[in-house]
């Protein structure tokens, strides 16, 4: 049965070959070189079969393919996709909308696959049909075809991701390629779009607009849409029409962009740019004024920074020149924020470091005399306020001078409290504190000891007083046994003148009356003693002034079991000096010999001789002597190794004063257990 087909293929030769075939066979044949063109045949014919080859230009044979089963009168017809490029790679012709394939090979194998397709074809709405590709038997593969079929693809898919829609038409203002952004832009299936009049997309008189911009577009481009309007129902677009100069049939590519709501955002932009001058405009005015002010607080503010610089700098001057350690100190990290010259040159620069590893010597942590909580709590100062002086001194690691501290919390930069330290150098103070404790406990001790000799004086004052009262009622008694003696001495005289007394009678009386004229002696000796000296100097006998103070001792003496020697010079010259003075020299040097002799008996030896111009009177006795460390003390008032019941300290004190202010000196030469020797050297001429 005759059909009625129509062929579609760029190549003239196999339309030629294949048209003359399907008419020998009596089917009733149209032909198109492009899809374009077969659409225009399918106007006023509606085939049977349709032959269709793939690769084609204006629309291809696949998009022709989905375009006639979009079709509603061509959904029954059966399209046999018709080409070379089968061979190349998977055809997927079902997802074409195609019934059948046929590869390109020799002229005859078409012809025998056209017509068993033809006998097949009622076929297609049975069971029996089974879609496939005819032809593939004896047909190679050819690289080239494949790679150009690659980057057809690579670039369709290029092409499919651009934001821009992309479309080709016609000379003759048909649509033969949208890519998949201008298919969402037209808001149509691309098989309604693909060979539509592309002018016929818009409405009037847009339409018009673009109808004539495509008719002049030539070798150049041709922009419209941003400043005059092109609208596409409710959007905006900007079109950029651009010639192909290598395709032959002249056509043309437009890339369409919708700028609705970049334009849109312009005018928004625009009125808020608007209303933005106008507030600026108002702002200006009003800026202008605070500007005004600003500048004339800027110049006080300027004036005031100076002067504040200037008073800042002068409080630098201040504290640096200041001879204290001033420094500031973050008491929770303990930082050290500020410190002057006289803490910067003792302990370096410290600034932004630990307290502790600047000014103290072997810390790992904070110092355990560390100020900060004493300083915060004194006078019941908080964080929040702050509050008095906390005063207190240490002896520093590092330098090893003592610093009077006095800290203060006070507000630092930022509302920070802080710690203020001013340490003065008192190193000098605590030595003088020291030398005065040390003095003073000197000062102590030495009243102590003073205190004790005081006591000590004051019981041998009292002792002398005693002693003093003894004198004088020694000295009373001697004058009341005076005036009795005197007479029982005259009565004696008497007696012996007017009686002729012989033998032992008159040896008695002799006796009697020398022990009147000795005891008148003693007695006279007695109130000498008692009488205050004259303090006048004579040439005195110093054998006779000792056997008058011998006369004194020699009866205690022999009580006590002490021999007294005398060692006398045959002769000796006379001394200038105050008798009773020299008496009160021996007496005393004679009495020291005789309490020195402890024991039962002892002996006491007496000595004088010429040394030159000087007359030496020794006293010797076999006492137990004088301790080493004692013999430098012995001549201070008041020293005294006896007890206080039997000696002041006084007696050889007083007799050094005598001697020395005589000219002479006293020697002595003591050991323990040995005894001592008392030499008394006066110059014969006196002082001189």
């Amino acid at each position: 049965m005759p059909k009625k087909i129509l062929v579609v293929d760029n190549h003239p030769l196999i339309l030629e070959l294949l048209s003359s075939f399907l008419e020998k066979e009596g089917h009733a044949v149209r032909v198109a070189q492009d899809g374009l063109s077969a659409l225009d045949v399918l106007d006023d014919f509606t085939p049977d079969i349709m032959f269709i080859d793939l690769v084609m230009p204006n629309i291809s044979g696949d998009k022709l393919c989905r375009i006639v089963r979009a079709m509603p009168h061509l959904q029954d017809v059966f399209v046999v996709i018709l080409s070379a490029i089968v061979s190349e790679g998977e055809t997927d012709f079902l997802s074409y909308g195609a019934d059948a394939c046929i590869a390109k090979g020799s002229v005859k194998n078409i012809f025998l696959h056209v017509q068993e397709l033809i006998a097949d074809s009622g076929k297609r709405a049975t069971r029996e049909w089974e879609p496939r590709i005819f032809g593939l038997e004896g047909i190679c593969q050819r690289e080239i075809t494949k790679e150009l079929l690659h980057s057809q693809r690579h670039l369709e898919l290029v092409l499919d991701h651009m934001s821009e829609g992309v479309v080709r038409i016609t000379r003759e203002q048909k649509i033969i390629y949208v890519n998949a952004s201008a298919v969402d832009l037209f808001e149509q299936p691309e098989e309604k779009i693909l060979g539509v009049n592309f002018p016929g997309l818009f409405q009037e008189p847009y339409a018009s607009s673009v109808r004539h911009l495509v008719e002049n577009v030539n070798h150049h481009s041709v922009h419209v849409g941003e400043d005059e309007e092109i609208l596409l129902g409710h959007k905006r677009l900007l079109l950029h029409f651009l010639s192909i100069p290598e395709d032959e049939n002249g056509a043309i590519l437009a890339l369409v962009r919708d700028i609705t709501k970049s334009k849109e955002d312009e005018a928004r932009m625009r009125e808020y740019g608007e209303h933005l001058s106008g507030l600026v405009e108002e702002r200006t005015l009003s800026l202008t004024e605070t500007n005004k002010r600003l500048q004339k607080e800027i110049v006080e503010r300027t004036k005031v920074e100076k002067s504040l610089a200037r008073a800042h700098s002068r409080l630098l001057t201040v504290l640096d020149s200041l001879d204290a350690i001033i420094y500031v100190v973050n008491m929770t990290s303990y930082e050290i924020l500020f410190m002057n010259r006289h803490a910067r040159e003792t302990f370096g620069e410290g600034a932004g470091r630990i307290c502790w590893t600047v000014m103290q010597c072997g810390k790992d942590g904070p110092c355990d005399f560390c100020s900060n909580e004493k300083v915060m709590a004194i006078n019941g100062v908080t964080r929040d306020r702050g509050g008095g002086v906390y005063v207190w001194e240490n002896c520093n690691s590092i330098t090893g001078r003592w610093y009077e501290h006095h800290d203060r919390v006070i507000k630092w930069v930022g509302d920070l409290r802080v710690k203020l330290s001013i340490g003065t150098d008192i190193s000098e103070r605590k030595s003088e504190e020291n030398q005065e404790r040390e003095l003073r406990e000197l000062l102590e001790e030495r009243v102590s000891q003073r205190t004790a000799e005081i006591e000590k004086i004051h019981r041998q004052l009292l002792h002398a007083e005693k002693l003093s009262a003894v004198g004088k009622l020694a000295a009373s008694i001697a004058h009341e046994f005076n005036n009795p003696i005197c007479g029982i001495r005259n009565v004696l005289d008497g007696l012996k003148r007017q009686s002729c007394l012989e033998g032992e009678n008159l040896q008695m009386v002799e006796l009697a009356i020398r022990e009147c004229e000795r005891i008148a002696k003693l007695t006279k000796d007695l109130q000498s003693f008692n009488r205050p000296t004259s303090g006048i100097e004579t040439r005195v006998d110093v054998h006779a002034a000792l056997e008058d103070i011998l006369l004194l001792c020699r009866k205690n003496l022999k009580n006590k079991g002490i021999s007294l020697l005398k060692e006398f010079a045959s002769s000796l010259p006379r001394v200038q000096a105050v008798e009773d003075q020299l008496k009160q020299v021996f007496l005393n040097l004679l009495t020291n010999a005789e309490e020195s002799i402890t024991g039962k008996t002892g002996t006491i030896t007496v000595r004088t001789e010429g040394r030159g111009g000087f007359v030496a009177v020794q006293f010797q006795d076999t006492g137990h002597g004088i301790a080493q460390e004692d013999q430098p003390r012995i001549f201070e008032p008041f020293f005294s190794t006896k007890s206080a019941a039997k000696g002041t300290g006084l007696g050889l004190a007083v007799s050094y004063g005598i001697v020395t202010r005589h000219g002479g000196t006293i020697e002595v030469e003591s050991a323990i257990g040995i005894g001592s020797i008392f030499t008394v050297l006066l110059p014969v001429e006196g002082r001189t």
